[in-house]
């Protein structure tokens, strides 16, 4: 739970560390965009630094993820006047929060045109090697989809509400703890961002979308998954509002209909596993 012992976060300031990373990540997919290839070069080598990027990217993720509840631990002695367990101050809990929901989860988290991907062409003599286990394209939708499954695996985990509900009670009045409803909304804000707009949602944007969804359904179905009352009810509520969002935004217009039915599947999805009877432990 001590987000002091990481491995691979330079400096004494992870969150500058890990906005760092995310903007060398961003800039080298900018790059690319207006990059030269020079005689002797290949398309290859456009797919390695993408891929490198979303690598990068992940890895700052990884950091940030331990601020959430994180509780720092001293070995001192009795009567140092520092207490053994201090939680990570919530200004920090929140700003880690906020950066990687809009880092990795918003729409603008990895944006590259379609000329760029036009051009991603794998290396032929590397994937002769490999004996075509290269794929002609390459996969980048994938990739930063495996990516934000993984951060929302863990954001919306068990462990990390336990954690975070834990990290409240250990601080006094008038510090404001990061709460665990701050984090659902958080995540629904930036991976729904396009209902506030009123915008067509990008084929990408919609399977990220799909993931939250199976994860609230999955979690409201079977809530003794979740040990803490407090985060089933949290959930179950988030829901049913979600599902209340999705049933109006489905009936906007200038949606397209690859966006109509995404939204008003999603919000049959959750409708149904509200109404469903509860799979009790032992059952």
């Amino acid at each position: 739970i001590d987000p002091d012992t990481l491995q691979f976060d330079l400096g004494d300031d992870v969150l500058a560390f890990a906005a760092r990373r995310f903007d060398i990540a961003r800039d080298l997919i900018r790059r690319q965009e207006t990059r030269t290839l020079n005689p002797g070069e290949d398309y290859g080598s456009l797919r390695r630094v993408l891929a490198f990027a979303v690598r990068d990217a992940g890895r700052a993720a990884g950091l940030l993820l331990r601020q959430m509840g994180g509780v720092r631990t001293l070995r001192d002695f009795p009567n140092t006047g520092r207490d053994p367990l201090q939680p990570l101050p919530a200004a920090a809990q929140r700003a880690a929060l906020q950066m990687l929901s809009q880092r990795v989860l918003a729409a603008d988290a990895f944006v590259t045109s379609p000329a760029l991907q036009r051009r991603l062409a794998p290396d032929f003599f590397e994937r002769a090697e490999q004996l075509q286990s290269t794929p002609t394209e390459y996969p980048l939708a994938q990739t930063v989809l495996d990516l934000q499954r993984g951060i929302l695996n863990r954001l919306m985990s068990d462990a990390l509400a336990a954690r975070v509900l834990d990290s409240e009670t250990k601080f006094s009045p008038p510090d404001k703890p990061l709460r665990l409803s701050e984090l659902y909304d958080q995540l629904e804000a930036d991976i729904w961002g396009e209902l506030a707009s009123g915008a067509d949602i990008p084929q990408p944007r919609r399977e990220l979308q799909r993931e939250h969804v199976n994860r609230l359904a999955a979690m409201v179905l079977r809530p003794a998954t979740m040990t803490r009352s407090d985060a089933r009810a949290l959930l179950r509520s988030r829901s049913a509002a979600l599902a209340a969002r999705l049933e109006r935004a489905a009936r906007g217009r200038g949606l397209s209909p690859e966006t109509q039915v995404h939204l008003s599947d999603n919000a049959e999805t959750l409708r149904s596993a509200l109404s469903a009877p509860l799979q009790r432990a032992g059952g």
